[in-house]
């Protein structure tokens, strides 16, 4: 269910954008007032955040939109500010488990793909992506996937990604995109 306007925090906000920039050609900044909590400053800062973080992201005047580049992330822009400089740290760790991350064993990928990663991190990790409305989960009990025909084991972490572009918990939809 969607969140309302100035429940969501600022990653929040932040990652639900870097998912609109993945799974459209284009998101003007129309498209992000009417769908998140926000004002056009407040979403050009996120945008620079994103950039400082290495994701490609630049605005094109013919399109008037954000156009997100085919290579999507490069080396980031590391502050001297540590506290700004953990931030985008932060940023980088949960959209790499955004693009990446395999539908099964999330924490092996997790802690493999992130070396030196506490526990915890990765738990808070996937506690804020499934807060926007990507499902990491952990199962404790054996379950069956009826529509593959396979049992799933227990004791492990699967990842379950939204379905559409704008399924996401963050994204005001009542009134805007249908898909």
């Amino acid at each position: 269910m969607p969140k309302l306007a100035g429940e969501i925090s600022k990653t929040q906000r932040i990652l639900s954008i870097y998912h609109l920039l993945t799974n459209c050609a284009e998101v003007s900044m129309q498209e992000l007032t009417s769908l998140l909590p926000g004002s056009k400053k407040t979403f050009s800062r996120d945008l620079a955040l994103l950039k400082k973080a290495g994701v490609q992201v630049r605005y094109s005047v013919k399109r008037q939109a954000f156009v997100l580049a085919e290579n999507k992330r490069g080396a980031p822009d590391f502050p001297d500010a540590k506290s700004e400089a953990r931030y985008i740290a932060k940023i980088i760790r949960l959209i790499t488990v955004m693009d990446e991350t395999p539908e099964e064993d999330c924490d092996v990928w997790y802690m493999q793909t992130i070396p030196g990663a506490a526990k915890r991190t990765m738990q808070r990790d996937f506690a804020m992506l499934n807060s926007i409305g990507y499902r990491i989960k952990y199962e404790r009990e054996a379950w069956n996937m009826h529509d593959a025909g396979t049992d799933v084991p227990p004791n492990h972490y699967y990842c379950d990604r939204p379905e559409g572009t704008y399924m996401l918990d963050t994204f005001d939809t009542y009134d805007t995109f249908d898909e």
